[in-house]
């Protein structure tokens, strides 16, 4: 059985987090968010009741923050690998462990990640610069081995 954390106890925070991506190890991205869904709707019966359930499409989303000289070193990896277009370069892997001292590590994995917009933004005063991405993960998000 895996160490419980107990309340008021360290928990996740963001120096919990290792975000890698395969192929682009010297990319520390700031943030990233996550998320799947199954749709379901309730089929009807007789009288009104609910008497089960049918299931449409899966989705997920995948959105990822650099900074901007992260992004540049992103982009240099899709050239080199012979990519001229960013939109057609497929990330394989990005893997993202929560782990503390003491406390079991939980370990979710997003595959074949294909994005779909890029944001930028500069204004005065600013400190660094980030680049947002957003995508999504073709081959599925895994939470702690789980599939959705």
């Amino acid at each position: 059985m895996a160490n419980k954390q107990l309340i008021n106890g360290k928990v996740y925070d963001w120096s919990s987090v290792t975000i890698t991506a395969s192929g682009m190890e010297n990319m520390e991205p700031m943030e990233i968010s996550y998320d799947d869904e199954q749709e379901s709707e309730p089929i009807y019966g007789k009288g009104g009741k609910i008497r089960g359930y049918g299931t449409g499409n899966q989705k997920n989303s995948v959105k990822l923050s650099l900074l901007r000289e992260d992004f540049n070193e992103m982009c240099r990896v899709i050239q080199s690998k012979g990519y001229k277009n960013f939109y057609k370069y497929v990330i394989p892997k990005i893997v993202v462990n929560y782990a503390d001292e003491g406390a079991a590590t939980c370990t979710d994995v997003l595959t074949k990640i294909v994005l779909s917009k890029r944001s930028f933004k500069a204004a005065q005063g600013d400190k660094s610069m980030k680049v947002d991405l957003d995508g999504i993960a073709m081959g599925g998000i895994k939470i702690n081995g789980l599939d959705a």
